[in-house]
């Protein structure tokens, strides 16, 4: 019971732990049984490569014990009866109509834990299990007695390659014709790709005797065969298991608040008991919790100074950089502790004071708000491949701070893929006192309205692809690349530009968002050389795809690349040119689901190439 307590205790201090074995999955909500797979044809793998021995011990049992029950509880669905007392499991007439469920543990002496895998091994085969346990050795079982008894008596088949000692495996596989002396003598004989194999025999006919197998050839693909994978199937190999990642994710995965990395220290005395206010809400050097080595803050004259030679620098971006290479160097110093110094909250003092959230929330609602925007220095964020979690961070602010920004809906969490994006919110805009005006936050060259981090950052990928492909190239015609680009020209009254009627901006903005390309390049003539659609699935996807496309064919374009979030939503997009809600079909062409959309051969006026973002960012960006 002290053992139980123990672990019991580790549960609830875990925050990941906790929300793990405290979740109760509604109805429609991601989560994973085992018991709504048995009967499948399928695959499941269960990798805990990743974990320490201990905590790969115990999930693996947990795993099992699972198993054990979603088995007990289809055999009772299928008439049978839960094992007794006595041990005795369903009939095989009960158990015939059940597919066969096989169950591989790999390392199965790490979980050789006598009562669960003893019943398994003694009854799983009356309920429709097959049990393969692979190890080292039995011999590994030893301080099991009951288990190792068990694989020993009650395993049917083996195959052993060499095994230099071990006196109950021999004597488990000695005929009258061959001793245990001489079996263990040819199990330490056998060489390199032999194994030593014992199989069952039919009822009422005498066992074979064990004889020898080679090691069939590796097949095709693996990388020590006679034919490894080519450079586009290891690349498609590849996208498919990101594919099969992000469906496990999606559907069965539990999103954790990610505790920040960054060492926990007592609350800055800038401020009070509740952590409300703030000194001065303009930078995040007084708040964050990640600082280059050589470099501190000094509050008392609001400056950043080297810690060697006591030089002080401004305190902001430029001087941060000026601070670190002072008596180090940029290059050996971790990104991710050069923080984004200047935050600019844009609230009054009476305002703070109003507000029901704190100025830690506040601060990093404005964080988030100027990342989304690109007003920070790459060294500091970029948006490309750096997590808002960072922003939290130099933030200072917790994971709960964080949750209720996003239950009051002044933030959206946008996604975890490629990394952890939020998104603010109109409302939490109106919060900091972030006005949204036309032609200057948003707009040809600007950006969309209600933009969120996610697209951002597609765009900006795609806008830094286009320049490196095409405007650094000397034989392109490009001389241009933009993002956000209208086809029309948009003529507006100045005081809608100014913000004097906030309404009809919106709605004039939203009418050209659907004339607008998210990035063009641009020849000297200004004509639209390549253009590319960032396309985000949502519900209107059947009709907002053709119409994209239809938008880009009108321009006459000589490449048209859509950049799409996920493998699958490029599929999606060619689903909806192939079946379109109104007028013909835009795109003919289909492909198998398993294809990666990378590898596409299109060519319409509306669509030449579909990239996922990632997989564009990873092999078309350098660093």
């Amino acid at each position: 019971m002290s053992g139980v307590a123990n672990r019991i205790e580790k549960i609830p201090v875990d925050r990941r732990l906790a929300k793990i074995f405290n979740n109760i999955p509604q109805e429609g909500d991601a989560h994973f049984d085992l018991a709504e797979h048995l009967d499948d044809d399928t695959v499941i793998i269960l990798d805990t490569g990743g974990l320490r021995s201990e905590a790969k011990r115990v999930l693996t049992l947990l795993i099992l014990s699972n198993l054990w029950s979603a088995l007990k509880r289809r055999s009772q669905r299928a008439g049978g009866d839960e094992a007794g007392e006595d041990g005795e499991g369903p009939s095989a007439s009960e158990t015939a109509d059940t597919p066969l469920v096989n169950l591989y543990v790999e390392e199965a002496a790490s979980v050789a834990v006598s009562d669960l895998l003893k019943e398994l091994l003694s009854q799983s085969r009356s309920f429709g299990c097959s049990v393969t346990l692979a190890m080292q050795f039995p011999g590994q079982l030893k301080q099991y007695d009951d288990v190792y008894d068990e694989v020993l008596n009650n395993v049917s088949t083996l195959v052993t390659g060499n095994v230099p000692v071990d006196r109950r495996l021999a004597e488990r596989l000695a005929t009258d014709a061959m001793d245990p002396q001489d079996v263990g003598n040819r199990l330490r004989a056998l060489k390199r790709g032999e194994w030593f194999v014992s199989l069952p025999a039919p009822f009422d006919e005498p066992e074979p005797r064990p004889f020898l197998l080679q090691s069939a050839t590796p097949p095709a693909g693996h990388p020590d065969g006679p034919r490894p994978l080519t450079a586009s199937e290891r690349a498609a190999f590849e996208t498919q298991t990101e594919a099969v990642t992000d469906r496990t994710l999606e559907r069965c995965g539990i999103s954790l608040d990610s505790p920040s990395i960054a060492d926990d220290e007592d609350e800055d005395e800038e401020t009070d008991e509740e952590g409300v206010a703030v000194a001065r809400v303009d930078t995040a050097l007084l708040t964050t919790k990640r600082m280059p080595e050589t470099v501190e803050y000094d509050e008392s004259i609001h400056a950043v100074r080297c810690t060697a030679c006591d030089n002080r620098y401004d305190p902001h971006i430029d001087g941060m950089k000026r601070a670190i290479s002072c008596c180090a160097s940029l290059d050996e110093t971790d990104r991710d502790d050069v923080p984004v110094c200047e935050l600019n909250l844009k609230v009054t003092p009476e305002e703070r004071q109003d507000s029901e959230f704190t100025d830690i929330q506040l601060m990093f609602l404005q964080a988030v708000y100027n990342a989304q925007q690109l007003r920070y220095d790459p060294l500091a964020y970029d948006i490309l491949s750096d997590s808002m979690l960072r922003l939290q961070e130099y933030a200072g602010i917790d994971a709960d701070a964080v949750d209720e920004l996003i239950d009051s809906d002044l933030l959206r969490h946008d996604t975890d893929h490629p990394h952890r994006l939020y998104t603010v919110t109109p409302d939490g805009r109106s919060e900091i006192g972030e006005s949204y005006r036309l032609g200057v936050d948003y707009g040809h060259g600007q950006g969309d309205l209600e933009e969120s981090s996610q697209h951002v950052l597609a765009v900006e990928v795609s806008r830094r692809y286009l320049c490196q492909e095409y405007l650094e190239d000397p034989d392109s015609p490009v001389v241009e690349v933009l993002p956000y680009y209208d086809l029309e020209e948009v003529t507006l009254p100045a005081s809608i530009y100014m913000g004097g009627d906030q309404a009809a901006a919106e709605d004039a903005a939203s009418a050209f968002d659907k004339r607008r390309l998210d990035v063009a390049a641009l020849d000297e003539d200004g004509r639209v050389v390549v253009a590319v659609e960032v396309e985000r699935i949502n519900n209107d996807v059947q009709r907002a795809v053709p119409d994209d496309f239809d938008k880009i064919a009108d321009c006459g374009v000589d490449e048209a690349i859509w950049v799409v979030m996920k493998q699958r939503d490029g599929h999606k997009v060619l689903s909806a040119l192939n079946d379109p809600i109104e007028g013909e079909p835009r795109v003919e062409k289909t492909y198998a689901k398993t294809t990666p959309p990378q590898q596409f051969r299109i060519d319409t006026p509306g669509l030449t190439a579909v990239y996922p973002v990632e997989w564009l960012r990873e092999n078309h960006l350098e660093e």
